[in-house]
């Protein structure tokens, strides 16, 4: 992702962010996490290196985050000159432009730069929602509620912050579903195996403001759709998300019904098929 000096994606310790360059050596750019970027130009060609790369589409932070050090929620992060240079650099390879946003003043700048979809988002107000919904911005959103285990100390400035997302999540799904905003189903899982075997919860969650047949569908006909704005840069060429001939055949069986019981998903056992891009990974059913 790319983030500029003092936002989301910027990691450095006090001691580098004074340095000359330091933007250029700190370790999440050496590990290929994050790179900083403080001008459309340089913008721009960050974006450009990740397309070269092979990025099928692009991350930008545009508002404070739990986790940085330097920036508040409430921060906006990147100027519409900045964001636009990404989203037009993107547009030419026929891509788009996500961000990380939770605040209205972030997520309008950002769509005033061209972005499509918004990560997050759970300090918006309903303005911005009715506007997301009449421009088709896709809302990339994840059930951060107060019942997940914090990895920050209580009274953290990350924790305190945390803590505000939380609280804007249930009215989050709520402004959503009301005005009809395409919305994706997310995760915000990285860097951690141990957290990623329980994304299936994160899933099933999502049943206290949709119906079971609603949750299925985001997560799999929805968020194939907003994938799929990445058109040719796609990992995947061919339909997405339906069960139909041509398409791409991955596939789950499942022992029981989810449209009544969701949280059947949660047991890995009663997933008696597992197939991923037309091979079998799993079959009970023999």
């Amino acid at each position: 992702f790319i983030s500029q000096t003092g936002g989301h994606g910027d990691f450095r310790l006090p001691n580098e962010l004074i340095s000359a360059d330091s933007k250029k050596h700190t370790i999440s750019v050496r590990t290929g996490t994050s790179a900083i970027a403080d001008s459309p130009d340089e913008v721009r060609q960050h974006v450009r290196e990740q397309l070269a790369l092979g990025a099928s589409q692009i991350k930008l932070m545009a508002g404070g985050g739990v986790s940085s050090f330097y920036d508040p929620l409430d921060v906006t992060q990147y100027s519409v000159a900045e964001i636009r240079a990404a989203t037009e650099a993107a547009e030419n390879w026929g891509t788009y432009v996500a961000v990380h946003a939770y605040t209205p003043r972030s997520i309008n700048q950002a769509i005033d730069g061209g972005v499509k979809s918004i990560e997050h988002g759970q300090l918006v107000d309903e303005k911005t929602v009715k506007r997301m919904a009449k421009e088709g911005i896709w809302w990339s959103l994840q059930p951060f509620t107060s019942d997940r285990k914090s990895a920050f100390a209580d009274g953290s400035p990350q924790r305190i912050k945390q803590k505000m997302v939380e609280q804007g999540t249930d009215r989050a799904y709520r402004l959503a579903k009301k005005h009809q905003v395409n919305v994706a189903w997310g995760t915000d899982i990285l860097f951690s195996a141990e957290r990623l075997q329980q994304q299936t919860k994160m899933l099933t969650r999502l049943s206290e403001w949709y119906r079971p047949f609603e949750i299925l569908k985001m997560a799999t006909h929805d968020n194939a759709q907003l994938l799929m704005l990445s058109g040719e840069r796609a990992p995947y060429q061919g339909k997405l998300g339906v069960i139909e001939e041509g398409a791409l055949a991955d596939l789950l069986i499942i022992n029981g019904n989810p449209l009544q019981n969701l949280t059947i998903l949660e047991n890995t056992e009663n997933l008696q098929v597992i197939m991923k891009n037309g091979m079998l990974y799993k079959n009970t059913l023999r």
